[in-house]
């Protein structure tokens, strides 16, 4: 590799990585970016990641994982990769525990054999938090883990093997408990995209109602353009064996978002609870304390109204 900083983050070309992926491309001009992906052509990127080197390898394969850090040699690594199916974790429990257990050990291991060096942001969730009380909003970094799902599981011992590498071994590793954010490009597993596809197809006369599941759970959202953000501050200006909340600090329940919604449609629009939407256990409300992150000099910029107008945009955009 030449003499540039590189950087590398894994998942690139999934949802949040592209994003961040775009960020750096337009922040780091001298950096080179590099992606991974799981298959080469399975997602539908924007053309602005035409300057990224993309690779395609299974990272769960430790070999393989080596082989990359060892002809890439990052100096900066933003493990975003993850099987990230919340509403069907239950389903899938086996493949998601084993498959992000495994991602993680690959890459601390490849961190820590090949480039001990470089820094690395760990991208857990703040679904590990799980089960909180209204008398501990809003939560902050030393909040109990009591997660509800095999995802939010995964992501706490993800957490836990970067904080024990980090402290074994003295490795660069920062850590991140990103609240709930959404975009363009995210996958309709997520409430927000799938009611806006919805609507999308009511406007198009291909459905006619909009079906929901608990409207009632209070979320802390954010714009994941703030968030990647967020990511490339902690990266920079974090300490190192820190972990930071990132969110907004304010609750929203998901009814207010479906109103929101709805009053960008161009159709009326008839809400229908889904059962099938509705989870075996929910959290009222997640809400973040973000006095670390904002010690850093970060914020979120981006209204909640800019935010659901792009993506029900970018879901009309779509044949």
């Amino acid at each position: 590799m030449s003499g540039s900083k590189q950087i590398l983050i894994t998942g690139g070309t999934g949802f949040a990585g592209s994003h961040l992926a775009e960020y750096l491309l337009e922040t780091e001009p001298d950096a080179t970016i590099h992606l991974t992906t799981l298959h080469q052509g399975a997602e539908r990127l924007p053309d602005t990641l035409g300057k990224a080197t993309i690779h395609e390898l299974d990272l769960a394969n430790l070999e393989q994982t080596q082989a990359l850090f060892t002809e890439v040699q990052p100096n900066e690594i933003y493990h975003l990769a993850a099987m990230a199916e919340v509403g069907s974790s239950f389903e899938q429990a086996a493949k998601i525990t084993s498959v992000n257990m495994q991602l993680q050990l690959s890459v601390l291991t490849a961190l820590q054999t090949i480039t001990p060096l470089a820094r690395i942001l760990i991208i857990g969730s703040a679904l590990e938090y799980g089960k909180v009380e209204p008398s501990e909003l809003p939560i902050t970094e030393d909040q109990p883990f009591r997660p509800l799902n095999p995802y939010a599981v995964s992501k706490v011992a993800q957490d836990l093997l970067a904080y024990a590498y980090a402290q074994s071994y003295g490795l660069q590793i920062l850590r991140v408990r990103p609240f709930n954010h959404t975009g363009e490009r995210q996958t309709t597993a997520f409430a927000i995209p799938a009611f806006a596809e919805q609507i999308v197809k009511v406007e198009r006369g291909e459905q006619t109602t909009l079906r929901v599941g608990n409207l009632a759970a209070i979320r802390d959202i954010l714009d994941v353009k703030d968030v990647v953000r967020a990511y490339t501050v902690v990266m920079q200006r974090g300490v190192v064996g820190e972990v930071y909340n990132i969110g907004s600090g304010v609750g929203v329940s998901m009814q207010t978002i479906v109103d929101g919604l709805i009053q960008l449609a161009q159709v009326p629009i008839t809400i229908a609870v889904d059962e099938a939407r509705l989870r075996p256990a929910d959290i009222p409300e997640l809400r973040a304390d973000i006095q670390k992150i904002s010690a850093l000099g970060w914020q979120p910029e981006i209204s909640l109204t800019d935010t659901l107008q792009r993506i029900i945009e970018f879901w009309r955009s779509i044949t």
